[in-house]
């Protein structure tokens, strides 16, 4: 997401506010749980993944409960199979994922568990995320005996976990939001007693999330320990993800095919020219077309612009990547320092020429027609941060999408925001749910006193009293550099 949005004030003091306020319930309001805003994230296969953030209300007591009993299962930290290791890192996240990034340390890691073995099995869970039941959250917990004996219990402490899982979700029991560090918590809890069995049987391997890579002796164990996994995931309600299942002989190579390729293509000199860059982004191009299921494009973009570009090359390669970003908005993160250094080079300000002004308004237009909250997002970002101007045409039809973080970043900008208001006071008020669909936009417009609060819970009002934003000042330098952050860590 474009570096605008911050939850840095959301913090422990703010949680705790909040759980002491009650849960709607559905014999008062008609409503049991809570909805979610949802943000589309485009993958390099331009299919979108459906991020959520959760309610605040719901979020904070769900924080809180795994808080409280962290401890109870702290297992989760030193699980040798697990690549997500949660722990307190110095920028306040529980959850950094970096196990595709390292590439020596995987590396490494695959080479260590290869030795003296003969197959590899790779293999992951089918929708992990959305097909978690949250009465496994306890199952994992405390085992399944326990849990369903005390199942009616409701202040049993992982009974309360479940309970303010499944507010989040409009109160059911299917699913948990991806995005929240909280869900990555909740996974492993469940995962590492999957993690415990297959251990017991001996078996070499590592997880990141619900991806499974093991080495084998023979190929009959690497078919047996395909049967033990599925069967343990079984047992809370998890299948394998029969097409991504694959037993290889080894060895095999380290890297994909096309990681080799691009690597190899990559001009290995001081700075690279925009003919150099043309030739590379051409190869890469058409090694994304043999190899659809990779992310090439964005590797390849990562490692291009991890290279000095002379003098006119930030315009002719900017104009390159602008015109793939067109088709495939994940490249539109890698953009920020090209935008910016093109702009200086030639304006010597942030300001834009017209090319890339009416480059980013087609690309907002196009993600709007597709439904991608992040092509649009991305591309009134630098918009809004280049003081370039937004087209009427545009922001109607960003109105017209519906898409929650999208408006905001719209409103954001400091452009139509009567149009962002409009939308807001189109919602009807006694839904609830479409009202959580949008909690985001509308706390934001309540805190910044362009709109009444349409709930009556006393949520926003906490929040406020805290001073809560959920968006960082328009004119902050710092945010080129968490721009950068969020490209390297792709």
């Amino acid at each position: 997401m474009p570096p605008i949005f911050s939850t840095v004030a959301f913090s422990p003091t703010v949680a705790r506010a909040l759980g002491t306020l009650e849960f709607r319930t559905s014999k008062v309001t008609g409503y049991s749980g809570y909805d979610h805003v949802e943000y589309k994230l485009t993958r390099f296969n331009s299919v979108c993944r459906i991020l959520a953030m959760p309610h605040p209300l719901p979020y904070a007591k769900l924080c809180l409960s795994l808080h409280e009993h962290w401890e109870k299962f702290d297992y989760i930290v030193d699980n040798p199979n697990s690549q997500i290791k949660p722990q307190q890192y110095s920028d306040g996240r529980l959850i950094i994922m970096n196990g595709y990034s390292n590439t020596v340390e995987k590396s490494n890691r695959h080479l260590s568990h290869a030795f003296g073995k003969l197959y590899r099995v790779s293999t992951d869970i089918a929708n992990c995320f959305p097909s978690i039941y949250s009465h496994a959250v306890p199952w994992a917990l405390v085992g399944h005996e326990e849990a369903k004996k005390n199942k009616m219990a409701k202040n049993v402490w992982y009974n309360q976990i479940d309970k303010n899982l499944r507010a989040c979700r409009r109160d059911e029991t299917q699913g948990i939001a991806i995005g929240p560090g909280t869900s990555n918590v909740l996974a492993e809890i469940i995962l590492a007693r999957i993690d415990e069995a297959l251990r017991k049987n001996g078996f070499s391997y590592t997880r990141f999330i619900d991806d499974y890579t093991c080495h084998c002796e023979t190929e009959e164990r690497a078919a047996e320990f395909v049967r033990l996994l599925e069967a343990e995931i079984a047992k809370y309600k998890f299948q394998l993800n029969i097409k991504k299942t694959m037993v290889l002989r080894l060895p095999q190579p380290l890297s994909d095919a096309w990681v080799v390729e691009l690597n190899h293509r990559l001009p290995n000199t001081e700075t690279v020219s925009a003919y150099q860059a043309f030739q590379f982004l051409d190869f890469a191009v058409s090694l994304n077309s043999a190899n659809p299921d990779g992310s090439v494009l964005k590797f390849a973009a990562k490692a291009l612009l991890g290279k000095p570009l002379p003098g006119l090359a930030h315009g002719e390669v900017l104009n390159y990547l602008l015109t793939l970003a067109f088709q495939q908005p994940v490249l539109l993160p890698f953009l920020e320092g090209l935008l910016k250094d093109n702009a200086i080079q030639f304006t010597g300000t942030s300001f834009f020429f017209g090319e890339e002004t009416h480059k980013l308004n087609a690309i907002v237009l196009e993600n709007a027609r597709v439904g991608r909250s992040d092509g649009m997002c991305w591309a009134l970002y630098f918009l809004g941060y280049h003081n370039a101007q937004i087209e009427d045409e545009v922001a109607t039809k960003v109105v017209g999408t519906r898409d929650a973080f999208t408006l905001l970043t719209l409103y954001w900008t400091g452009q139509h925001q009567d149009k962002v208001i409009g939308f807001c006071d189109t919602l009807d008020s006694k839904d609830l749910y479409e009202l959580d669909s949008y909690w985001v936009l509308l706390y934001q417009l309540f805190h910044d006193g362009k709109l009444d609060n349409p709930y009556e819970d006393g949520v926003f009002e906490v929040m406020k009293a805290h001073d809560v934003n959920l968006l960082r000042p328009k004119v902050d330098e710092s945010q080129t550099d968490a721009v950068t952050a969020v490209a390297s860590d792709e």
